[in-house]
């Protein structure tokens, strides 16, 4: 598990309107807590925000924003002086690319942490909250005899016929790491991605790539009509699918991470609930499973895995056998190259 630790429109007027209501707020008990909305913050309002507001008075308001709005804002707030979020998603590369937005956590101060939490769960710029993969799911009625079991297989139309599907959900990281492991190199050995050799093993398979798909709900959509029968896209998605009763496999093996992390606004004036909330967080097992089997994303609620049966146990992403299977990835890396990286896939896209 420790290897999670490689793993990875505010305008100005409403920023200083924050800043204003700030005070307030802090005497209203009440924490801002940004997610990517929908029904991951039905999720998290049900079976984190709402107990922890009885158990404490301290009411949760989310906030919905993707990941580029986020940093978008924050920007905004910290020019204003006017830091009116507390709690905010961060991904792997977040963590390097925004550390001077970010507070450094006291790991001492969560108390559940030991007896709760994954290994490397604290980090110095955020606590990890949800772990999944962007991995292979491919229809297995199309595959009676077993369908693709590594990124090599994914590349190889002659054994495995039929259209696929691959993302361009704004890390393009993903599928030139896929690239890679399908051309031979070890899972662990990715970074610093030879980017050339990953394009030219991504015009290979270029053909064969029907769509490449912007969001999760289109991700499904294109198994669901037949579309594709097979894809690179997020293991919640395909786990969503086999609920909906479609014969898809979700293969770990060679999956890139795809983890969260609740992350700390410097400048903000609600430490004390802050850290509050993230304590509560690791607790209570049986609501990390609940909110689990919802969205289809483990936890980083360690003991939740002891609810399971061995059977579901098995396809969870957070079990050390599963994350054994995973790709390493450097976050590090990703942060400083990210932006060369996209202009550089944009550039091939269009081509």
């Amino acid at each position: 598990m420790n290897s999670l630790r490689s793993l990875t429109f505010l305008s100005v007027s409403l920023v200083v309107a924050l800043a204003g209501a700030a005070p307030a707020r802090a005497q209203d008990k009440e924490l801002v807590v940004v997610a990517t909305g929908g029904a991951f913050e039905q999720s998290l309002r049900k079976h984190f925000y709402e107990p922890f507001a009885e158990q404490t008075g301290v009411r949760i308001r989310p906030v919905a924003a993707s990941n580029a709005e986020t940093w978008t804002k924050v920007k905004a707030m910290r020019e204003a002086n006017a830091i009116g979020w507390d709690i905010v998603t961060a991904w792997p590369e977040d963590l390097v690319a925004q550390a001077d937005s970010l507070a450094k956590l006291d790991c001492s101060r969560l108390s559940n942490l030991a007896s709760q939490a994954v290994d490397g769960a604290c980090t110095e710029r955020g606590l990890l909250r949800t772990i999944g993969g962007v991995s292979i799911v491919y229809d297995a009625n199309r595959f009676p005899q077993g369908g693709p079991q590594n990124w090599a297989d994914f590349w190889d139309v002659k054994r495995f016929p039929g259209p696929r599907a691959m993302p361009n959900a704004g890390a393009p990281w993903w599928p030139l790491m896929a690239a890679l492991m399908a051309d031979g190199v070890p899972r662990d050995k990715l970074f610093p991605l030879d980017l050339d050799r990953a394009f030219r093993k991504l015009d290979e398979l270029r053909p064969s790539i029907a769509v490449w798909w912007r969001t999760g709900d289109q991700s499904m959509q294109l198994l669901r009509s037949g579309e594709v029968v097979m894809s690179m896209m997020w293991s919640g998605s395909g786990f969503v699918l086999k609920d909906q009763g479609m014969p898809v496999s979700v293969v770990w093996n060679e999956a890139v991470p795809n983890v969260a992390y609740w992350s700390v606004l410097k400048g903000g004036a609600n430490e004390e609930k802050v850290y509050a909330f993230l304590n509560y967080y690791l607790t209570r097992p049986e609501a990390h499973v609940a909110f689990a089997n919802a969205f289809k994303y483990d936890t980083s609620n360690r003991n939740a895995l002891e609810l399971l049966s061995a059977e579901e146990r098995a396809v969870r992403g957070s079990t050390p056998e599963n994350v054994a299977k995973m790709a390493v990835i450097d976050a590090a890396w990703v942060a400083v190259n990210r932006a060369a990286v996209i202009e550089r896939w944009n550039r091939w896209l269009s081509k």
